[in-house]
């Protein structure tokens, strides 16, 4: 063998090795979901969205909010629904089980009726799992971010092993498409959570209203979740017409077959594992106390989703992800 065929082969042997190596799936980034699920329809499709994503392992779902009961029945019902009883649930302690917006979907479920044990104390399942994991976690907020600020006040180091992305604010626009920035809900209902999350000093990146606030499916969209048999497909649909009737916020006459309604929520997830879709500016962000988050040079500099690259492709994923059981 010639000097030159040798080092031929071996580059030869190198280039395959280098392809197999970026053909080889990655291990799915271990996640936690905390939301305030059970008030907008947002966050089941995006649960949902979630549970079916190949890039993410859902590890734990902390609720946020009153009525904890009724929000963890909606989670057990959801995993139920997904054969995903190994998922850890943590709610809230206030003991509350009222009637709510998806009721009519949940029906008799009992969280008695999940297998696995539901704790109370959101804040330490969080510090348990991310210290127990051997890879960095990914913590995705889509409601008040009251319980990962209590994590973070009682183990500090939980940010060397974690990194966080969320729903939260409007920067440059608010709810209504070219409106000024206002206070974003779950930044106003505790903007000095928001202020110790962003601060902490791990990775983070939000979605704004001035994206999410952008994310709703069009009339074909809809009629392909309506026309699918998968049972994630009709959780969503049926979740969202017992939601419609509850949310008085909506416009009288909405058509859930003409457009879903405002899916924010389900950024966020997408942010978790591509942030391709998106334009994304590192800013410094401040949160003031009256819930506004605004571009200031003292604030934390973060990835901020300010704008769509391919809008489409986030809503085709999402269809597709929802009528398209895996094999």
């Amino acid at each position: 063998m010639t000097e030159a065929t040798r080092r031929g082969l071996i580059a030869g042997i190198a280039a395959l090795i280098a392809t197999t190596a970026a053909a080889k799936p990655q291990k799915p980034i271990p996640v936690i979901f905390h939301t305030d699920i059970g008030g907008d329809v947002d966050d089941t499709w995006a649960l949902l969205f979630l549970l079916r994503r190949p890039e993410l392992d859902l590890k734990l779902v902390v609720t946020e909010g009153s009525n904890a009961v009724y929000r963890g029945r909606l989670v057990a019902k959801l995993l139920t629904l997904a054969g995903r009883h190994d998922v850890a649930i943590a709610i809230g302690p206030d003991g509350r089980d009222d009637q709510a917006a998806q009721s009519a979907w949940i029906g008799d479920f009992k969280l008695s009726d999940y297998p696995k044990a539901v704790t109370t104390d959101g804040a330490k399942a969080m510090i348990d799992l991310i210290m127990a994991s051997k890879t960095p976690v990914t913590i995705i907020g889509t409601g008040p971010a009251t319980t990962t600020a209590e994590a973070l006040k009682r183990e500090p180091r939980i940010v060397k092993k974690a990194r966080f992305v969320g729903m939260f604010g409007a920067v440059r626009q608010g709810y209504a498409p070219g409106s000024a920035p206002e206070a974003e809900y779950n930044v106003k209902c505790d903007p000095r959570a928001l202020q110790t999350v962003l601060s902490a000093g791990w990775p983070c990146a939000i979605t704004p209203l001035d994206t999410c606030g952008r994310f709703i499916l069009n009339a074909a969209d809809m009629a392909a979740v309506y026309a699918s048999t998968d049972p994630f497909a009709r959780a969503a649909v049926a979740n969202s017409e017992a939601w419609l009737p509850n949310a008085p916020w909506m416009a009288k006459g909405f058509d859930l077959k003409q457009h879903s309604s405002i899916l924010f929520d389900v950024v966020a997830v997408a942010m978790a594992y591509d942030l391709g879709a998106l334009v994304m500016e590192t800013l410094p962000i401040a949160v003031r106390d009256d819930g506004m988050t605004v571009i200031d040079p003292k604030g934390h500099r973060i990835q901020v989703a300010t704008g769509w690259r391919d809008l489409d492709a986030l809503r085709k994923s999402l269809v597709t992800t929802l009528t398209e059981r895996p094999a």
